[in-house]
């Protein structure tokens, strides 16, 4: 068809145009609510099959955990026994232990009592001061052993050093608050030690001279209690690090932990058995379970998605024919510019009162009015 003849046509040429540009719209706008459709479809398919997978995923995590959880509850009151049977076993070890020490140190307390007793009646019956008969004369005046020294120096020291430089910290504090007073206070912690060493000779000589032979006989009596006291400890050691429990009477607590102890290894291989299961079996079961449930609505989804595709894709190939269709017929001759519904209406309106008879004629005129 010349581009002559096509302007030379009437309203015909016209309404046929517009009846395209319109159909055409109308396919634009259902293949934009096609494709609206297609997108909220996708979406509902992704939700889905995300609810699906968490649905799955936190289904097997809590029963996997309802099953661990049964089991650590038996677990935890099984141990819960244990430790219970365990400190009343260690409870009647620790008593028969203890009447196991009194008894294998019996007679060597009975000696210490009756050693004492003697070295009382020693000190009393010669008239001799309680005091020599005490732990401290005699680490002051008569030691024996590195134990006594030890101790002798750190009374030495207390004397000697703490007890002066506590004076002169109070003097410090009271009478001498100002000025310096170096050589006043060297001067009565030496008055002190001094002091402190003729009250120690004096003692020594009224107390341990005077009663040389009541004191050294005093020093064997405690150098046997000695003895016998490192014998004690030698024996409660032996006892205390003796593994061997058979002496305690205490084998119907050890039948019962070992029975709670099986029963623990019992719990514990159920419970990795249950696992096992439900890794192998039962777990692919839920999946299943819960895949059946709802996989159907994911295929009709699937299924929808599909058909809406196919709808697209016959529209979108209708539309291409029938734009090919507008461009060949109508774009090439009228141009773009006019080929809309508004436009076309009113050329054909131009037409229709008669102020045109053809097609370029009613382009002259609205162009003319525009």
């Amino acid at each position: 068809m010349g581009s002559e003849n096509v302007f030379q046509e009437n309203q015909e040429y016209l309404i046929k145009a517009r009846e395209l540009v319109v159909a055409i719209d109308d396919v634009q706008d259902n293949l934009e609510q096609v494709r609206t459709a297609q997108r909220k479809t996708s979406r509902s398919i992704s939700q889905e099959e995300k609810g699906l997978s968490d649905e799955i995923s936190s289904t097997l995590k809590n029963r996997k955990n309802e099953i661990e959880d049964g089991y650590d509850q038996q677990l935890s009151a099984n141990g819960a026994k244990i430790r219970q049977l365990q400190s009343k076993k260690d409870k009647k070890k620790t008593e028969r232990m203890g009447n196991r020490i009194e008894s294998e140190t019996a007679s060597l307390n009975e000696s210490n009592r009756q050693l004492r007793l003697k070295a009382k009646e020693l000190f009393k019956q010669n008239n001799v001061s309680g005091f020599c008969n005490t732990g401290f004369f005699y680490c002051m005046f008569a030691p024996c052993g590195a134990g006594d020294v030890f101790k002798l120096i750190l009374l030495i020291l207390l004397f000697c050093g703490c007890i002066p430089a506590i004076v002169c910290v109070a003097l410090s504090y009271t009478i001498y608050q100002t000025g310096v007073h170096t050589l006043t206070y060297v001067v009565i912690s030496q008055a002190i030690v001094i002091a402190e060493f003729i009250i120690y000779f004096i003692v020594f000589n009224l107390a341990k001279v005077k009663n040389l032979e009541i004191v050294n006989e005093g020093r064997r009596i405690r150098n046997k209690v000695r003895a016998n006291n490192k014998q004690i400890r030698i024996i409660r050691n032996s006892i205390t690090r003796d593994k061997d429990e058979s002496v305690y009477n205490l084998g119907k607590y050890d039948e019962k932990l070992s029975e709670l102890e099986a029963e623990r290894e019992d719990i514990s291989n159920r419970k990795l058995e249950a696992i096992k299961v439900f890794e192998n079996d039962t777990k692919q079961v839920i999946t299943d379970e819960i895949t059946g449930r709802r996989q159907p609505k994911i295929d009709a989804l699937k299924a929808d998605l599909k058909q809406l595709e196919e709808k697209i894709n016959a529209m979108e190939s209708q539309l291409a024919d029938m734009q090919s269709h507008l461009t060949d017929s109508y774009v090439t001759f009228l141009g773009k510019d006019l080929l809309t519904e508004e436009k076309l209406s009113d050329l054909i309106s131009i037409m229709e009162e008669g102020t045109a008879s053809t097609v370029s004629g009613a382009i002259e005129v609205y162009k003319g009015e525009s």
